[in-house]
């Protein structure tokens, strides 16, 4: 399977909580992890698993933006 370019990811914790930002076709998307993931203790395989998420995260919003329905 051929992954698209990566994009560099920013994870800040908020409370108790952490959170994954990134940029993706110039759109600034973002995205709580999942309850228990610590982006310091998670293993790399998984962080191809985030990536999918962000892309698809990213493309919902494209789909609901007013400006892709004019």
């Amino acid at each position: 399977m051929n992954r698209p370019q990566e994009n560099e990811v920013l994870f800040q914790k908020l409370g108790n909580t952490w959170y994954v930002f990134t940029e993706i076709e110039q759109n600034f998307v973002y995205s709580a992890l999942p309850d228990g993931m610590d982006p310091h203790s998670t293993k790399l395989e998984l962080f191809h698993v985030i990536e999918d998420h962000m892309t698809k995260v990213s493309q919902f919003y494209k789909k609901r933006s007013p400006e892709a329905a004019a």
